[in-house]
């Protein structure tokens, strides 16, 4: 599978999270530091309006002396209010390794989780509110290879029939891991699609998607 994208244009939903603080994308979609919402409006943009179950991880926390964290001024969750406006009858759901960034809305909920422990996955996943499959699951977390292979191993059982679930932020130097790593987990999970897909940007060191669906 193919996907049909033009990254150097402005989408609606790269307004709403350059708006919420998110950097998936912007109105400036070519100074954005990812794109990524051009990708995720053309995968999305016909099930907008659906009472879909959405969770990410990754909140982006603001706490400098967190692994991977937005900077001090970041907004932590922004990513997850752009998608509570892209998606006004869906509920989110969302887990971050600092505590202290965590928060609650009407439609959010969010979770503590380390994604390298495989047992505060399992006690994620046990949460009650979290106990039905997800039609989008984003992993926007630690961004190395190591972490995204135990998130996925530990987590893909949430994944709906005819979900998407899509790890962000692969370093170019890690493609080559990937491309080695999926033919083994498109042996375990036959019915899934993967597909690595790099957009052209000015952010060339991690600007790779995996999508599978």
């Amino acid at each position: 599978m193919s996907y049909q994208f033009d990254e150097t244009q402005a989408t609606p939903l790269c307004e709403i999270m350059g708006r919420n603080k998110s950097d998936k994308g912007s109105a400036d979609i070519t100074n954005a530091h990812h794109n990524y919402t051009t990708v995720y409006h053309s995968l999305f943009k016909d099930l907008c309006s659906k009472p879909l179950r959405i969770f990410e991880l990754g909140l982006g926390t603001n706490n400098t002396a967190v692994e991977s964290n937005m900077g001090a001024n970041g907004r932590p969750g922004a990513s997850l209010y752009g998608w509570a406006e892209y998606f006004p009858a869906a509920t989110i759901f969302g887990a971050d390794i600092d505590k202290g960034c965590l928060f609650q809305t009407d439609r959010i909920k969010t979770y503590y989780c380390d994604q390298t422990n495989p047992a505060d996955i399992a006690a994620l996943w046990a949460e009650p509110a979290l106990d039905q499959p997800f039609d989008i699951l984003i992993e926007d977390g630690l961004h190395t290879y190591s972490a995204n292979v135990v998130f996925f191993e530990n987590s893909i059982q949430k994944l709906a029939p005819g979900g998407y679930y899509i790890i962000e932020d692969i370093c170019v130097g890690d493609i080559g891991r990937f491309h080695t790593k999926i033919p083994e987990w498109q042996a375990a999970h036959p019915a899934l699609s993967f597909e690595l897909v790099t957009i052209p940007a000015k952010n060339r060191y991690d600007n790779t998607l995996l999508i599978i669906h």
